[in-house]
């Protein structure tokens, strides 16, 4: 089936920034007329028109939600884990019949790199280029990074239920600071220490609930976007069969990728099997491409303790989702021009002109952006991070993962040392029922149980 990503010229949101688009100008220039009308003596006028507004806006967001519920259907990208898995390309599905003998090295290098590229992109998360190459240059600093901001805007604003922003500066931070991305390969393996690896959806919403505070009496949010959709759907009673696609536009973004390392740590060197629980996690809120590249990212990371390249991996992974899915079809068209990708702005410029308008949260977008981060950066972790946060958009995410991919790979032993020793090693959380702070080799050695339980065949 030919897709059309092609967006109306009304949700343009041009090459700078997400905050460009025609509507966010007609919305603002809305707002500021109905602010100003009053003034004038037109309040009942005003308000009348106000009124019309919200009902036709919301008549809109139910028909356009109702398209996005039932979609055309499409044989080529299924949404059942057996129909999937029917549209795959050939693929090894297993590499590893045990746990990998240096399993503690190469959790060690992801996750220290998967904390350090999210990090560094949360400093200046969804900034356009330009803006982040002048914040840098504003401070005499190398561009991409090779370490971490050492001041950014808005620094005490509120992060994450215990968190501030100045904590993701080089001389204020003293763990991985909190961050929804980090958190979330906490709540996959409180999923499996609860449940096992057999978990149902409403298992995985009961983890939820139980950990995940969704906000803070300082306004702080704990998640955003399809997450916190679930998580307020499931507070009120929906079922969870449906909590992540009640009132969700979110159901192809970036979020359900970055739940994904979780499951490659839990079936490292087993990549059909970390894209199982991929889908089994992703599809409890995201539809089509975003529960694929959930499963893609899965299945890489798994691999990535398994092999020597992490473009190697990628390709291996891709091998787990619908060979002619939009965002296979994507990931090997970023795969082609990588070789002519020679850094950020190359792949930034690429990557926009072929998906122009699309929300620059999108699970496509984003993941094209790790892609060619990665193959920039090959076994370097500092240049795969730094290329990879330096064509913006959902940064800290891109980050992450390509740091999950790489210091998987390498291990421990290739991070640089200034990437992690900020660190301490341990991670700050959030969560309830958990302690503040969750030592990094603790982690390595719980997900460490899960694998060797998966492998011996253990629910």
């Amino acid at each position: 089936m030919k897709r059309h990503y092609k967006y109306p010229e009304f949700f343009d949101f041009g090459v700078g920034s997400m905050w460009g688009s025609k509507y966010m100008e007609l919305s603002d220039n809305l707002l500021r007329y109905a602010k100003l009308n009053p003034e004038f003596g037109r309040f009942n006028e005003n308000q009348a028109i106000i009124n019309d507004l919200e009902k036709a806006m919301r008549e809109a967001e139910e028909k356009l939600a109702s398209l996005a519920a039932n979609p055309v259907p499409d044989p080529e990208e299924p949404e059942d884990l057996p129909g999937i898995r029917a549209e795959r390309p050939d693929g090894p599905r297993r590499i590893s019949m045990t746990i990998p003998k240096d399993y503690h090295d190469r959790f060690m290098g992801s996750i220290l790199a998967r904390g350090a590229g999210c990090t560094l992109g949360a400093g200046l998360e969804f900034q356009s280029v330009y803006d982040m190459e002048s914040w840098a240059k504003y401070f005499d600093r190398e561009y991409p990074l090779t370490d971490y901001w050492e001041r950014i805007k808005g620094p005490f604003h509120s992060r994450y239920i215990v968190g501030v922003s100045n904590e993701l500066c080089r001389g204020q931070m003293d763990c991985i600071p909190v961050d929804d991305d980090t958190a979330y390969t906490l709540i996959g393996l409180l999923t499996l220490e609860e449940n096992g690896p057999g978990f149902t959806k409403q298992q995985m919403a009961d983890t939820w609930l139980r950990h995940f505070p969704l906000q803070a009496e300082n306004g702080s949010w704990g998640c955003f976007w399809g997450e916190r959709k679930m998580v307020q759907n499931l507070l009120s009673g929906v079922p969870a069969e449906q909590a992540g696609y009640l009132n969700n536009p979110n159901v192809q973004s970036v979020a359900a990728w970055t739940r994904a390392d979780a499951w490659g740590y839990a079936a490292a060197g087993w990549p059909e099997k970390a894209a199982e629980l991929a889908y089994k996690d992703s599809s409890i809120n995201h539809r089509r491409n975003g529960v694929y590249a959930a499963m893609f990212f899965a299945a890489t990371i798994a691999v990535s303790f398994a092999v020597d390249d992490p473009v190697e991996a990628m390709k291996i992974g891709l091998t787990e989702i619908p060979k002619n899915c939009e965002f296979a079809q994507a990931a090997r068209w970023a795969l082609d021009i990588a070789p002519q990708v020679k850094d950020f702005r190359d792949g930034a410029k690429a990557v926009r002109e072929k998906y122009p308008g699309m929300f620059e949260g999108h699970a496509i977008n984003c993941g094209l952006f790790v892609i060619l981060g990665v193959c920039i950066g090959k076994k370097d972790v500092t240049k795969t991070i730094g290329e990879t946060v330096a064509m913006g958009m959902d940064n800290d995410c891109t980050g992450a993962t390509s740091g999950s991919i790489v210091g998987a790979v390498v291990g421990k032993k290739n991070v640089p040392e200034h990437w992690y020793k900020p660190f301490n090693n341990r991670m700050r959380v959030y969560f309830k029922e958990q302690p503040d702070y969750i030592d990094l080799d603790d982690l390595g050695h719980r997900f460490e149980v899960q694998a060797k339980k998966l492998y011996n065949g253990s629910n």
